[in-house]
This record gives structure tokens, C-alpha cells and sequence, in this order.
């Protein structure tokens, strides 16, 4: 699905199905049922969710939802604002040991940033 096609229903959906999901209130299986279910029709049979959702991507979603803040973020995980805005940005990897870490803070699991 070609990003500059998503319309902001399915937007508003995937940010609902996020939120939920940080709160502990759907499973990642019933995100992606969810989201797949809203794409437009013509875009289901192409749509492959880990090609676009990266898990740098998903760090600024889920501090927002936490209501935190990259500094707040960053003392937690005693990492620097700048190492925490780099992996944002995704010009630094998400290795499994700062996924788990991350994970652990905002309450999700650890696959989703890998």
C-alpha cells in the first residue's frame, strides 16, 4: 500500500487499535485483524503490515499514548536524548536488547520494535 493512499479513516483506526493496545486492552493479533479489516479493499491483498510499520516508527506512538516525553523516555532507559531521537528517527538500530528494554517501559512486547 502506497503510503500517500492511506485516508485518514484507516489513520484514525490504526491510532484507536494502538492505543488499545499499549493499555493492555488488545492483543497484537486483534490489531492487525483490525487494521487489515479497514484497509480499502483494493489495498488487502497486498498489504503486509511489517513492511509498513517499522518498529522505530512505533516508539514516538507509543510515548505519545503513554503521555511521556523522548527526555522522559531517555532517563528511563539511561540512555542520552540524542541516542533516544536517533532511534526515532531510525538512524539507530533497534538491537533486541533496546527493544526489550523499551518494551518493558511502555508496556508492550518486544517484537513490535524489531
Amino acid at each position: 500500500m502506497a503510503r500517500n493512499r492511506v485516508n485518514m479513516d484507516f489513520l484514525g483506526v490504526l491510532s484507536t487499535c494502538l492505543e488499545q493496545y499499549v493499555k493492555g486492552r488488545m492483543r497484537p493479533l486483534e490489531v492487525l485483524k483490525v487494521v487489515e479489516h479497514n484497509l480499502p479493499t483494493e489495498d488487502r491483498a497486498n498489504w503486509d503490515p511489517r513492511s509498513e510499520f517499522k518498529g522505530h516508527e512505533l516508539i514516538e506512538t507509543f510515548i505519545e499514548v503513554k503521555g511521556m516525553t523522548q527526555a522522559e523516555l531517555a532517563k528511563l532507559m539511561c540512555f542520552s536524548p540524542a541516542k533516544i531521537n536517533d532511534l526515532i528517527k531510525g538512524r539507530r538500530k533497534i538491537t533486541p536488547k533496546i527493544a526489550r528494554l523499551l518494551a518493558s517501559i511502555l508496556g508492550v512486547e518486544h517484537t513490535v520494535f524489531l
